[in-house]
């Protein structure tokens, strides 16, 4: 059996290898100038990201195990994020582990909160606008969000790093509020219209990119380039929307068991695009055995 922290140790000995080579050659290419060592760096650092992307991508697809993890071996998974090479992006997702379902009523409730939360938060960075230091008892008083963040005084540029932290905390608090089955369609619904416009655009591109192929003009190239920006994008929105499905399990799997009982109701864009989306499971019992094994508990 494959387990995900089979891939996180294999994820953490890739980037590894690659940083180890990475800093020898920055070290020499310090001393000695070498177009060929740059285009290798550059390669490395490629790889590395590519890994990374993987890892997060791996994590929304084994959030079931992600979930298990936390729940039977907190120190394993906590090692893990303290982990040199993946920590960062293991924690990164963390947020994900304190998901739950709320009704609707409390959730549109909470997120209505939270828009005012960050509302204020805009009032408060316009209020310094042109300040060296700031008076930050007076700001905290105006803006009570940020009580208890402030020193006595500030400079500008650190309350503004205050100010971004805590209006990160509150949007992944509320990206755990719109994954919740009565509010998840708003982002969803948001982002696939992107992506289908995006297609439309790209088919487009490629009908012209069709007639002028072999002409090299200026014309051909420019539809090429529009062909791959509107693939990257839609690439891009295509990820979150899958990210975003995987997030909430219970309602991926009911859109895509979704029945059509008549001829007439069909599946819409999100509902066909669900279909497309397998989440890995695991049977608890057997993966808690095989992870006992592993770390010698059985």
């Amino acid at each position: 059996m494959r387990l995900l922290i089979d891939f996180l140790d294999e994820a953490s000995s890739y980037i590894s290898g690659r940083g180890e080579k990475l800093k020898k050659l920055e070290t020499t290419h310090r001393k000695i100038y070498d177009p060929d060592m740059g285009r290798e760096m550059k390669s490395l650092r490629n790889d590395i990201a590519r890994k990374l992307s993987e890892v997060r991508n791996e994590l929304f697809f084994n959030l079931e195990e992600l979930r298990a993890l936390d729940k039977y071996f907190p120190e394993l998974l906590k090692a893990f994020m303290e982990d040199e090479y993946i920590g960062k992006t293991l924690s990164a997702k963390a947020w994900l582990l304190a998901f739950r379902p709320l009704p609707a009523a409390q959730a549109a409730a909470k997120l209505q909160e939270l828009r005012a939360l960050r509302a204020q938060l805009r009032e408060a960075k316009k209020s310094i606008r042109g300040y060296g230091t700031v008076n930050t008892r007076r700001l905290a008083t105006n803006y009570p969000i940020l009580a208890g963040d402030m020193q006595e005084r500030m400079d500008k540029k650190d309350v503004l790093v205050v100010i971004d932290k805590i209006d990160a905390l509150i949007k992944k608090e509320g990206w755990l509020l719109l994954l919740s089955d009565s509010l998840i369609r708003i982002p969803l619904a948001k982002y696939m219209n992107k992506i289908l416009n995006l297609r439309y655009e790209e088919l487009t591109a490629k009908a012209e990119a069709v007639k002028l192929k072999g002409k090299g003009t200026v014309a051909e190239a420019k539809v090429l380039r529009t062909i791959q920006e509107s693939a990257a994008k839609r690439e891009r929105y295509e990820r979150m929307v899958t990210h975003m499905l995987l997030a909430n399990p219970s309602y991926l799997n009911s859109i895509r068991n979704k029945k059509s009982w008549t001829s007439r109701e069909k599946a819409d864009a999100i509902e066909k695009f669900a279909k497309a989306i397998t989440p890995h499971t695991i049977k608890e019992r057997a993966w808690l055995n095989e992870m006992n094994k592993r770390l010698g508990k059985g």
